[in-house]
């Protein structure tokens, strides 16, 4: 397992949680997959179809119900060393005792456990061996045809964020996660919604909404976990010793929709790709990544660009009318506008894309 340590915060990756993060990816679109997770989507769907694979109702619940998190109890801090991988985390989940298990659900859903996760409330340890069988299975189904790239992107992200860690200290590590967390002083802030996550020294009461969040005091035992699949996703998980291990999404995703093929040149389009010929191939990423409303940094951070090189394209593709800007609170979003919606359409045609909000800047 790859990690990097300084001071107050370790970086380690885990195919666990990137297991899970994939989950969430197909339980919160029902049909087709955003770019660049689109040609993943799938693929992986005929091919749990042919494996004969299902994921778990309740874990499907769990994440639809919670915008993408899941209880703790699903997420071992990932571990330093240096052989862990999907089986050993595996066995981490396999000890949860099913107190736990009942008390984050309860924690969960105050009004009742919903009928979905029943199954799992009322039985635990059937459920968890359950899914402890189902892992590995689906590991090979859906994320194993693709686990050289998942293996390079996330190992790249770790160098670099680990580069940033040693050279410009935490606080520049920090501020390149999206307001993730958050530091002040000697206490790491997690900014994360969670309907609650067990933490150091009891309950980290994870904001329901805008603003929320809650301290770590114990700063030097947060674990920062890169995946491919962290769009949407806020996976927070913690350990009896007081860790905290927090998603998430590492640079690069696009790597996933053929994006980055050794050999071939910077803005190269790909072969019939008849966006890519028009516009090039970073700027049509940035087209196809604006099927919905989304920020200049999280453009930035899924396609593996620089902030810079995204600002410049939506610049350009705003003055041709093909996407528009709108303020939401403190965030500036982008999607396309009529015109981009026929124009991807067009170019696009297998891909279904929704007509713009009426909802004007």
């Amino acid at each position: 397992m790859t990690t990097s340590e300084r001071g107050t915060i370790r970086i380690a990756e885990s195919r666990l949680w990137e297991t899970f993060g994939s989950i969430g990816l197909l339980s919160a679109h029902r049909g087709l997959a955003p770019w660049p997770y689109t040609n993943w989507g799938r693929a992986t769907r005929r091919s749990l179809m042919r494996a004969d694979v299902t994921i778990p109702g309740w874990l499907v619940h769990l994440y639809r119900v919670s915008g993408g998190t899941l209880p703790s109890f699903l997420l071992p801090v990932p571990t330093s060393a240096p052989q862990a991988g999907l089986a050993e985390e595996i066995a981490s989940l396999r000890s949860v005792s099913p107190a736990r298990v009942r008390e984050e659900l309860e924690r969960w859903f105050p009004q009742g456990v919903p009928a979905e996760v029943r199954p799992l409330h009322a039985d635990p340890e059937a459920r968890i061996a359950e899914l402890c069988a189902f892992l590995p299975r689906y590991w090979r189904a859906a994320l194993a045809p693709f686990g050289g790239p998942l293996r390079a992107v996330t190992e790249d992200d770790i160098l670099l964020r680990a580069r940033v860690l040693a050279t410009q200290g935490p606080e520049k590590l920090l501020g390149g996660l999206r307001g993730r967390l958050s530091r002040h002083g000697d206490v790491l802030r997690l900014n994360v919604r969670t309907p609650g996550v067990a933490g150091p020294g009891g309950t980290l009461p994870g904001g329901g909404g805008p603003g929320g969040g809650a301290g770590v005091p114990h700063a030097s035992r947060v674990v920062l976990v890169p995946l491919v699949f962290g769009r949407g996703a806020s996976l927070v998980g913690s350990a009896p010793d007081g860790a905290t291990a927090v998603s998430y999404q590492a640079e690069g995703a696009a790597v996933l929709a053929g994006e980055m093929r050794p050999g071939r040149r910077a803005d190269e389009p790909a072969r019939g790709d008849r966006l890519e010929i028009l516009l090039g191939r970073s700027r049509a990423g940035v087209v196809r990544a604006l099927v919905a409303p989304t920020t200049t940094s999280d453009l930035a951070t899924t396609l593996g660009l620089a902030p810079s090189t995204v600002s410049e394209h939506l610049t350009s593709l705003v003055a041709a009318g093909v996407v528009r800007r709108r303020r939401a609170g403190v965030r500036v979003l982008y999607e396309l506008d009529g015109s981009g919606v026929v124009l991807l359409r067009h170019l696009d045609n297998w891909r279904r894309v929704n007509a713009p909000s009426c909802e004007t800047s």
